[in-house]
């Protein structure tokens, strides 16, 4: 007689999706790439797909990053999102094409994070609070690199800056608050020195995972 062997099923958890993160930044930049991407493997909840574009005009990295949630199928629902990275280098010739690139992002479900001049402003209020305005993105680059002497273009000295982020956050929104009080900029995005970032650090890394760093 031959025995039936059943099947055992075993109950495995089901596996919790991510959030798709679509990002576009600017093309020839890969220092916010390789920070994001440092972000990414921190945690388990979300992952960074990012939008091809070899641009850095601020209207052409949103329709990039618009282009690519489309392609991806990302759910706002699901706790999807799109975002788009790029710097304002002190270039007050940027103003319009802000303008136009906030106005299409608000009607795409897309989170402008913008830097005056340059993404490492995020990096330098890691090593301390400062408003100190600086004449251009090399000059801010320097002052960097004399807190960080390891610091390159298009390199994140990752072990160092994260265990800051805490207070990277807080001296980003010092600055916020430094400039709503001092400044009478009509686009508030072109203050300077400031950044974004910490709205979309805080927003997917939450205190507890930034303490196990």
């Amino acid at each position: 007689m031959v025995k039936r062997i059943r099947k055992v099923t075993k109950n495995h958890p089901t596996r919790e999706r991510k959030k798709i993160i679509v990002v576009g930044t600017e093309g020839n930049n890969k220092t916010e790439t390789l920070y994001l991407r440092n972000i990414e493997s921190t945690q388990s909840r979300f992952h960074f797909i990012f939008a091809s574009g070899n641009d850095t005009d601020p209207v052409k990295i949103v329709r990039n990053t618009i282009k690519k949630a489309k392609e991806e199928e990302i759910s706002v629902r699901r706790g999807d999102m799109a975002i788009s990275i790029f710097d304002l280098d002190l270039d007050s010739s940027k103003r319009e094409q802000f303008t136009r690139a906030k106005n299409i992002s608000a009607s795409n479900n897309v989170m402008i994070i913008s830097s005056n001049p340059c993404f490492e402003v995020w990096y330098l209020e890691h090593f301390g609070y400062t408003s100190r305005q600086f004449n251009s993105n090399a000059e801010l680059i320097t002052e960097l690199k004399r807190r960080d002497s390891k610091y390159e273009k298009n390199f994140c000295n990752f072990e160092v800056l994260y265990p800051n982020t805490d207070q990277a956050i807080k001296n980003c929104k010092k600055l916020d608050d430094y400039h709503r009080k001092n400044s009478s900029e009509e686009l508030f995005e072109f203050n300077h020195p400031r950044t974004d970032m910490y709205k979309i650090v805080e927003l997917l890394i939450d205190e507890s995972d930034r303490k196990k760093a």
